[in-house]
């Protein structure tokens, strides 16, 4: 059972330690065999490290053990949800409340308090200035047409349908011929920080409202922004940048995946599709973490009160916009104050850490790549088994909206539901990747 593919990986020296560890009266636990049978059934002598390197001897070695590393695209596939009725006592109310209740609420809220389809419109008037809302807001109201479309797919509403195809109209309106759009810098009120978690939420929109919808127009948008992601960002003498909030990485890979799938879709959209290009931009994201600067030094910052402020302004003060390499440092709160690979535990603000691992998951799955594959679920089992509250919460910090020390978790945490949700993301991609039935307990925790 467990003690011999701990045997597998540990080496025989430390598997004393790792049984008391996991069952503290090893001794007489029925569920272990005798310690000495075990041992000297042991194939492992020596340690494998819990690293990409570690883990990839063990592989050559011994190949793929359960538990350890599974190959990627060995997993599982989801059913479609347009195929699948829940009528249970539990679930099916609260489907039918968000159906015919919450996700009209939160578009008119978006939209009629927040302002999100004005500024579109703003945009497309040509007018300047008088952006309404935060500078992510167009994001939500992709996100939020994502979520409608899923909505659209199980149950068809020609009065969803037809709200949600009017705000297509206006979103569409706003775009730049280059496919550029984001209106908060379109109206001259806004740093650029957001574009690239703006053109991730729209990818996520357009591949979700084709799915459920069969129409092009928003996916076709969704293309533009993405080729022309691809046209300025990457190796020099491209810019050097990285979503500073994750979700582009998994649209991306997402977008990709769609478009392999149906390699007539983007022609049929008026657009060219570019899925190779989208994968390698995310490839390139994954791999410029920690390739900055190193300015502004955000330790000395951590306690004050007015931190998001200030390091906005200390990053304007150290950016040079005329050097496509230079970039300014967004240090562990983004994962970047060092390549991934060298991160030992997942880190930084909760939301964009577990959309960062989400992308790591999907893109592992999408092309094969072990070696990231591995990445997501040491990040994954560093969320899940150290820094996760019994009740699915990640983000225990309030101050930056943070994952904690490991197994620091208080009585009074922030967990942000945006952090369970992206957590859950991860779950359900690395449980497609593997089959592993841990990354759907892990799922259905959050749920």
């Amino acid at each position: 059972g467990p003690a011999k593919e701990l045997c597998r990986y540990h080496g025989r020296s430390n598997v004393r330690a790792e049984l008391k560890h996991l069952y503290p009266d090893y001794a007489d636990c029925r569920h272990v065999d005798d310690l000495a049978e075990i041992e000297a059934d042991s194939k492992a002598p020596q340690v494998y490290p819990n690293t990409i390197e570690g883990l990839s001897r063990f592989r050559r070695d011994f190949g793929d053990a359960p538990g350890i590393e599974s190959a990627p695209n060995a997993g599982e596939t989801f059913a479609d949800g347009a195929r699948v009725t829940v009528n249970d006592a539990f679930w099916r109310p609260k489907f039918d409340l968000w159906r015919t209740n919450t996700v009209f609420d939160v578009l008119h809220k978006l939209d009629e308090r927040s302002g999100a389809l004005s500024n579109f419109d703003r945009v497309a008037g040509g007018e300047k200035g008088g952006h309404r809302g935060p500078h992510f807001l167009d994001g939500l109201y992709y996100e939020a047409i994502r979520g409608a479309s899923d909505y659209l797919a199980r149950n068809p509403s020609d009065e969803l349908a037809q709200l949600v195809d009017g705000a297509v109209d206006r979103i569409v309106a706003a775009q730049r011929p280059d496919g550029y759009l984001h209106t908060g810098v379109q109206l001259g009120n806004a740093a650029r920080q957001w574009e690239l978690y703006n053109a991730g939420a729209l990818v996520e929109a357009g591949v979700h409202h084709y799915r459920a919808t069969g129409k092009t127009k928003l996916l076709a948008a969704a293309i533009r922004f993405a080729n022309l992601l691809c046209d300025t960002i990457g190796p020099r003498p491209k810019r050097n940048l990285i979503p500073s909030h994750s979700l582009a990485e998994a649209s991306l890979v997402k977008l990709a995946r769609l478009l392999k799938d149906e390699p007539g879709l983007a022609a049929k959209a008026g657009v060219k599709g570019r899925p190779d290009d989208y994968l390698a931009l995310v490839r390139f994201w994954f791999d410029a973490h920690g390739d900055n600067c190193g300015l502004p030094d955000w330790r000395p910052l951590i306690d004050r009160p007015d931190l998001s402020r200030v390091i906005v302004a200390m990053s304007k003060l150290t950016e040079r916009p005329h050097d496509p390499g230079w970039r300014v440092s967004l240090w562990d709160y983004q994962m970047d104050a060092k390549p991934l690979a060298e991160y030992q535990s997942i880190e930084g603000h909760a939301v964009r850490a577990a959309l960062l691992v989400y992308g790591l998951a999907a893109y592992g799955r999408e092309t094969g790549d072990a070696e990231t594959l591995a990445l997501a679920r040491r990040f994954w089992h560093s969320m899940t088994g150290r820094k996760m509250y019994l009740t699915g919460g990640v983000g225990a910090k309030a101050d930056l909206e943070r994952f904690a020390d490991d197994f620091e978790l208080p009585p009074d945490a922030y967990l942000e539901t945006c952090a369970a949700v992206a957590s859950a993301f991860t779950s359900a991609e690395l449980f497609a990747s593997t089959g592993e039935g841990k990354h759907m307990d892990e799922l259905e925790r959050v749920l």
